[in-house]
């Protein structure tokens, strides 16, 4: 026999490169008949399907190749929020988490095929869902599909104060924004957020302030999720949590530093608040900031005082004052902006301990000498009906 095969295994003679080679290339011919046979089962499957199933045939093999879309105009309602600075790629992301069109990629590809999808501007869009990718784009770039309502909460309010303001500008009733408000955990305010592990997480602090716009179907929970939401976001951002251990302290005292901060200075000045607050929490000196009364004071319902004597600063009853108590307040007194909360991770150096208004544009004069704070400094203060 002169098939190579048929050689016994332990056999010592010299295999002809001839035979080899020739063997090689009738095995080679053999695999070549075989892949050009199941090629030909393959394409007389595809026509076949064509030839039986018309067009459905073909169309599953173009669908398995195509981008998955949508069809139709779609159907119900789905409210998406596009936020600043978002991507093609980012709004494509978010409908199709919302169920708005089939494929992330269908939109994109409508993006590049409309021109007017570079001017699509952040806020909240009333779209449907199941819509053909191209659509819902067109729907996005119509004005009426943007909310109508929006609300401005500035920095340093308390929810005392941020509630009726929403309700009245958005005209929901105040009492479901206070319903809301008593089950933080469903609005998204995070484990750290405890004071006590038997007790919920503090609201106060998280809903940061900023322009919103509102969907015609948002209620008060959606609205302080979305506040809620957003202040965690600032927070990730600006890596504000991650500082809290370099500063020894815990991501929820790290934000009542930045409430304290944004009720006690103006912007330029924040960065050195900070330290003042930092400063004397070391060298255990009580901080005797009169904000931290005034937002008792609200807390209780007597509402903020223009000028604050003993019996409020030193009242027993008064847990948030500063005046009588080392330490820092027993939660954030106000819901601090990116620029407090910047200041807060991101102190100043300086030696200061005292720190005072002495200017009309609310600028203070900070130093770590007790006499030159009681001196001039104060005495400017008093010039300018700030003392």
């Amino acid at each position: 026999m002169n098939d190579l095969d048929s050689l016994p295994f332990h056999t010592t003679e010299e295999i002809p490169r001839s035979r080899v080679a020739k063997h090689r290339r009738r095995r080679q011919r053999g695999k070549d008949r075989r892949r050009s046979f199941v090629a030909f089962l393959v394409m007389a499957l595809v026509f076949g399907m064509v030839g039986a199933g018309g067009w459905y045939g073909y169309g599953k093999v173009k669908d398995f190749f195509s981008v998955e879309d949508y069809s139709g105009a779609g159907t119900g309602q789905a409210v998406i929020q596009v936020e600043e600075g978002d991507t093609a790629t980012d709004i494509a992301n978010t409908l199709f988490k919302a169920g708005v069109v089939k494929s992330a990629k269908a939109f994109t590809n409508a993006a590049e095929e409309n021109p007017k999808s570079t001017t699509l501007q952040p806020g909240t869009y009333t779209l449907r869902k199941e819509m053909k990718a191209s659509e819902a784009l067109t729907l996005m770039l119509d004005p009426a599909s943007k909310s109508v309502k929006s609300f401005l909460i500035r920095e340093g309010l308390t929810i005392k104060e941020i509630l009726p303001a929403i309700a009245k500008q958005t005209s929901i009733p105040l009492a479901e924004f206070e319903a809301a408000a008593k089950d933080p955990i469903a609005l998204g305010v995070p484990e750290w957020g405890r004071i006590d592990p038997a007790k919920p997480p503090v609201l106060e602090g998280f809903l940061f302030p900023a322009k919103y716009e509102v969907a015609k179907n948002d209620n008060a929970k959606t609205i302080l999720s979305m506040m809620v939401a957003q202040s965690l976001r600032v927070m990730e951002e600006d890596g504000f949590l991650a500082t809290a251990d370099q500063l020894n302290l815990t991501p929820l005292e790290l934000l009542t530093v930045a409430s304290l901060v944004e009720q006690e200075g103006v912007a330029p000045d924040f960065a050195k608040v900070a330290r003042v607050v930092y400063n004397r929490i070391k060298v255990d000196m009580r901080l005797q900031f009169d904000s931290t009364t005034q937002y008792w004071l609200i807390q209780t319902g007597k509402g903020r005082k223009k000028i604050l004597g003993d019996k409020e600063l030193k009242d027993p009853a008064n847990n948030y004052s500063t005046t009588t108590r080392k330490g820092l307040p027993p939660t954030p007194i106000s819901n601090p902006g990116k620029a407090a909360l910047d200041a807060a991770a991101h102190p100043a150096d300086g030696n200061w301990l005292y720190f005072v208004v002495t200017e009309k544009d609310g600028r203070s004069s900070f130093t770590d000498d007790l006499a030159e704070h009681q001196g001039p400094n104060l005495a400017k203060c008093k010039a300018i009906g700030r003392c």
